[in-house]
């Protein structure tokens, strides 16, 4: 049987994997008071669990590792594990509590809100996260803060701002030298997303339905930007990769800045404009640009159509 993760399991994994990596780098003389805590927890329930917490903070502090990442780990096994929310979410309270500077026990209680469908309360503690992160010195809290601004990206939707080119397409292009139109082709292009809707892939056939060039988009939460990878069939170029910058113009239009480092070491730059007409349709414009210049000359015009066999 095939399995299948959602985002937030996969951070979910990630925090225990980053977890794990914090206590290699500590003493191993010490013994984890999250294995005895959780065991506590399954034999007696939370608040024992947290009351033997406390005593063993008040008590034996020298012979147990105490910090954000234990509690967190507790957090997450008995919410994962468990699947007991409300004991889950006394584990990540305590957590802030007890470290209050600590940028973590944030992202975990927003990881929280999360699983309980509530994003706007998850959105305020992913924001503190990231804001309490990029002010770290920190490095476990620099790598932290890229999940937390994945999860934020997530939230709000910024992966799918581009849903609107999924589908078949009829396409009818024109190439551009010096203003003038030099040259017309008639194809089809294939918008698809994957099941986690960050990666858009992208088939250009020609007339006959012959792919003649493929390009992944996978959306960068922490640049906000999405990275792009061309393989073009019939040249012997290898993959071109490029990034390209959203931004909302307005009145159905978007702007794509596009960056690619040539062959020749130098920064290519174009800019996409996309307008969305009333009946469905799309005008796809591409201006290109001399590095380090902003004389955009057109180099190529799309009409794209629904295509509804």
């Amino acid at each position: 049987m095939e399995t299948k993760f959602n985002l937030s399991q996969v951070l979910s994994l990630c925090f225990i994997c980053l977890a794990s990596f914090v206590f290699s780098q500590e003493a191993t003389n010490s013994n984890s008071v999250g294995d005895i805590v959780y065991e506590e927890y399954r034999q007696s329930g939370i608040k024992s669990a947290m009351e033997k917490y406390r005593d063993l903070k008040a008590n034996n502090s020298d012979q147990y590792k105490f910090n954000e990442w234990e509690l967190n780990r507790i957090g997450y096994l008995v919410m994962e594990n468990d699947g007991d929310m409300e004991a889950a979410e006394k584990i990540f309270k305590l957590n802030m509590e007890e470290y209050p500077d600590a940028a973590n026990p944030h992202d975990s209680y927003a990881d929280y809100f999360i699983k309980k469908g509530d994003k706007e309360a998850a959105r305020e503690h992913l924001e503190k996260a990231v804001s309490m992160a990029e002010n770290s010195t920190r490095e476990d809290e620099k790598e932290l803060m890229k999940m937390s601004k994945a999860k934020l990206a997530k939230i709000e939707n910024k992966h799918r701002k581009l849903d609107f080119l999924m589908g078949e397409w009829n396409v009818t292009g024109t190439s551009f030298a010096e203003g003038i139109g030099s040259g017309v082709f008639t194809g089809r292009d294939e918008y698809v997303q994957n099941e986690d809707e960050n990666m858009i892939m992208i088939n250009h056939l020609n007339q006959r339905g012959e792919v003649m060039g493929k390009r992944i988009m996978v959306y960068d939460a922490v640049e906000d930007k999405y990275d792009v990878a061309y393989i073009n069939i019939n040249t012997p170029m290898g993959i071109r990769t490029t990034s390209l910058k959203l931004k909302e113009l307005g009145n159905e239009t978007y702007e794509l800045i596009e960056l690619e480092n040539d062959q020749d070491g130098d920064d290519k730059k174009m800019r996409h404009e996309l307008k969305k007409n009333p009946d469905g349709s799309l005008n796809w414009v591409v201006y290109e640009s001399e590095p380090d210049k902003e004389d955009w000359k057109k180099m190529y015009a799309m009409d794209m159509s629904r295509n509804n066999p």
